[in-house]
C-alpha cells in the first residue's frame, strides 16, 4: 500500500508539473496562473482516478463450469451429514489451479441427459460413456476410478456364491435410472420389470435394507458405497451375502461437453498433475476406495 501511495503522488506531481507549463507556454497573462491551478487540479483529479482504477481491476475473470451430479453414493449422498467425493473433488479442482471454478449443479438419474443437451451442465463426474451417453456431443477422460456394483442378498443357510448364477424368478431391487449389467445397461423401467421382475427405487441405504429384511431377493448395489455403509453398519456384514462377482465393472471418468473448456486433454492434464502431486489418492482414501 504505501507502494502505490508513493506512485500515485509521484503520478500526480509530474501531471501537475506538465500542465504548469502548458499554461506558462500559452499565456503571460496574470489569469494564466490562476487557470493554471485550475488545470492542475483537473490533471491531478484525472490522473488519481486514472490510477486507482489500474489498482482496482481484478485479475483475469476465472470461468465458471457447471458440473451435473445426481444422488449416487458416494460419489453424491444427498443423507444429511454424508460426504460426497464428487463434492469433495470439485473442492479439491477448484484449490489445485484458478484458471476455472467448477461449481455443482443437481440433476437426478434419469434427467441428467435433458440437462445436458439443456446446457444445465457441461460436466459430470464418475460417470461412463455407455451408461445413456452415446451419440450425444460429449467425451470421456481417462479412467480415474475403477469400480463397480455387485449383488446382495440375505444370509441364509442354503445360499452361496451359486445363488447369484441365475436370476431368473428372484426379485431384483435396483436404482431407479440406473444401467445395470445383468440388462445390458437398459435403464427403462417397464422393461425391467418385464424382463427382471425388478423394482427401483432411489436409494442405496433401501437397497442394503430390503436385502436384508428379504424384501428383496437380490439387490444391486454400489460395491463402493457397499465398504462404506458396511464401516457404518458393522453388524449388517452377518447379515448379507455379497457376490464375488461383479453385477458390472465401471470405469469411473470425467464427461465433458464437447467444445467447451476445459476440454478432455485439459481436463487429463490436471487430473495427472494432481495424481502425481497425491492429491487424488488422500482424496480416495477418505472414502477407503483405490
Amino acid at each position: 500500500m504505501l507502494y502505490k501511495s508513493k506512485l500515485l503522488n509521484w503520478q500526480a506531481s509530474r501531471a501537475q508539473s506538465g500542465a504548469c507549463r502548458l499554461v506558462e507556454r500559452k499565456t503571460s497573462m496574470p489569469a494564466g496562473a490562476r487557470s493554471c491551478g485550475r488545470l492542475v487540479q483537473i490533471a491531478r483529479a484525472f490522473t488519481l482516478a486514472f490510477l486507482i482504477g489500474l489498482c482496482a481491476l481484478p485479475a483475469t475473470a476465472q470461468q465458471v463450469v457447471k458440473v451435473g451430479g445426481y444422488d449416487f453414493p458416494p460419489f453424491v449422498d444427498k443423507t444429511a451429514g454424508s460426504a460426497s467425493l464428487t463434492f469433495d473433488l470439485i473442492a479439491a479442482l477448484n484449490a489445485f489451479q484458478k484458471k476455472y471454478v467448477f461449481e455443482f449443479v443437481h440433476t437426478s438419474s434419469k434427467r441428467r441427459f435433458s440437462h445436458f443437451d439443456e446446457k444445465r451442465f457441461d460436466l459430470i463426474l464418475f460417470e461412463a460413456l455407455d451408461w445413456g451417453w452415446l451419440g450425444r456431443e460429449i467425451e470421456a477422460t481417462n479412467v480415474i476410478m475403477h469400480g463397480g456394483t455387485v449383488y446382495v442378498t440375505r444370509m441364509e443357510k442354503y445360499k452361496d456364491q451359486r445363488y447369484f448364477d441365475d436370476l431368473k424368478g428372484k426379485t431384483i431391487w435396483g436404482i431407479l435410472g440406473y444401467h445395470y449389467g445383468f440388462a445390458n445397461f437398459n435403464s427403462d423401467y417397464e422393461f425391467l420389470k418385464k424382463h427382471f421382475n425388478a423394482h427401483m427405487i432411489t436409494s442405496q441405504d433401501g437397497l442394503i435394507e430390503a436385502a436384508v429384511a428379504g424384501r428383496a431377493d437380490i439387490s444391486v448395489v454400489v460395491r463402493e458405497y457397499l465398504q462404506i455403509y458396511l464401516l457404518r453398519h458393522p453388524d449388517v456384514q452377518q447379515k448379507i451375502l455379497v457376490s464375488t462377482k461383479f453385477d458390472a465393472v465401471n470405469s469411473y471418468t470425467i464427461l465433458a461437453r464437447k467444445g467447451n473448456r476445459p476440454d478432455v486433454a485439459e481436463l487429463n492434464k490436471i487430473l495427472s498433475e494432481m495424481e502425481s502431486a497425491g492429491i487424488l489418492k488422500k482424496l480416495w482414501g477418505r472414502y477407503n476406495l483405490k
